[in-house]
């Protein structure tokens, strides 16, 4: 008879991680079909994170299926092969916070050091080679070694029996035993730590230095920006320019909150028993990370829906677009769709990425380049962008803001 505490973290955590299904199947609906979105290098990494989010989500909510029938899972039906296939989908699942490593690298190189796309181009094959090396090894090293077994919530890197005692702790002589009595998942501790936790706490901290380090930069640029444009007409670039660094800072939050009970968990484990409602938030807020993406990536689609008054409107209609396109009328991939201004504005209508320039023409006066040799038009004045030593004008910070905000 399951406890209170693992019907809890089944339910919750399939309620979590359908939300997270629907949330990446979004954003990769939204980079997918269109074609201006698939020509930028943080689409594409947006693209390769829901792709892993997503197959994740979708494992973890047929855990059933997969976790051996002995494990004492609730409507547990899975036997040892579909474990191990579970434990691999899982592992592999790393690659996706190697891969906001690099999103968050490629916010920096284009906000600090003032990349363009193509410089960004040139250096994203590694963004993908890396994350995808790391998962594909480690995921195929951790089944060779039979390290995939039962474990809280799914099949993963366990020890078989849970209290047996590892090859590592017999070599220490903390026990009496000489050899393990590990059926499977022999120093599982050590290859969790090694495969998985490691690489983890060390992607958190690179994001949260980076996170420092864009906030500083957008705090210098808009002290620069203030003392050259005094004038009210400008306020829009300041307003887009932040808004680079806000969705930068999102997707770390984002990223830290998903792993902050899990972390605490595997803390607590090095000391004590872990608490079952610690487990439960564990379980539970791990599976969040493709609904957390989706709310940020979708929030400027959101705040420009101008058709729809009502929230729950304005959200079915991005949700209905993207999923449902084949029965929607109206197509909420393009700008032109449901961006409204207040003054004459020319907007690129292929996907959710903007390549605007602003002007310092008069208020709110924005006009929009085409893309293809307009484009390179542009990014050739935009060339200025460490000239005299500032940190970029305003037509560049226009121009990255948009190409960036999803």
């Amino acid at each position: 008879m399951s406890s209170p505490a693992d019907l809890a973290l089944f339910f919750l955590q399939k309620l979590a991680c359908i939300l997270s299904a629907v949330g990446s199947l979004m954003i990769i609906s939204q980079v997918t079909r269109s074609q201006f979105n698939r020509k930028k290098t943080q689409q594409r990494l947006m693209l390769a994170i829901s792709i892993i989010d997503f197959q994740t989500s979708i494992v973890w909510i047929f855990t059933p299926l997969f976790m051996p029938a002995y494990s004492g899972y609730p409507w547990a039906l899975g036997n040892r092969a579909s474990c191990d296939t579970q434990g691999f989908i899982v592992q592999f699942s790393s690659a996706g916070f190697l891969y906001m490593c690099c999103l968050q690298f490629m916010y920096l190189l284009m906000i600090k050091y003032g990349w363009k796309e193509r410089e960004i181009t040139k250096l994203e094959k590694w963004f993908h080679i890396i994350p995808n090396a790391f998962g594909i090894v480690t995921a195929t090293t951790a089944l060779v070694l039979k390290q995939y077994n039962a474990a809280n919530w799914d099949c993963w890197i366990a020890p078989l029996p849970a209290d047996c005692t590892s090859s590592y702790e017999v070599n220490k002589g903390n026990t009496e035993l000489t050899e393990t009595d590990c059926i499977r998942g022999d120093m599982a501790n050590i290859f969790r730590f090694a495969f998985f936790f490691a690489p983890l706490w060390a992607s958190i901290l690179f994001c949260i230095v980076t996170m420092i380090v864009v906030h500083r930069t957008m705090k210098k640029s808009e002290l620069n920006f203030q003392k050259k444009y005094r004038y009210s007409q400008n306020s829009r670039n300041r307003q887009v320019s932040d808004e680079v660094k806000k969705q930068s800072i999102r997707y770390s939050l984002a990223f830290f909150i998903v792993w902050t009970f899990p972390t605490l968990a595997r803390i607590v484990q090095f000391f004590n028993e872990v608490h079952p409602v610690l487990v439960v938030l564990s379980g539970t807020t791990i599976g969040l990370q493709g609904f957390f993406n989706a709310l940020i990536y979708f929030r400027p689609r959101y705040a420009k829906c101008v058709k729809h008054k009502r929230w729950y409107n304005k959200v079915w209609a991005i949700v209905h677009s993207t999923i449902f396109f084949c029965c929607y009328n109206d197509d909420y991939t393009k700008d032109s769709v449901d961006y409204v201004g207040r003054t004459s504005s020319v907007i690129n209508t292929e996907g959710t990425s903007m390549s605007m320039t602003a002007k310092s023409m008069g208020p709110q006066q924005i006009v929009g380049y085409p893309e293809g040799k307009d484009e390179e038009k542009r990014e050739e004045k935009d060339d200025k962008w460490h000239s005299n030593g500032e940190e970029g004008d305003a037509t560049t910070q226009v121009k990255w803001t948009s190409e960036t905000q999803g």
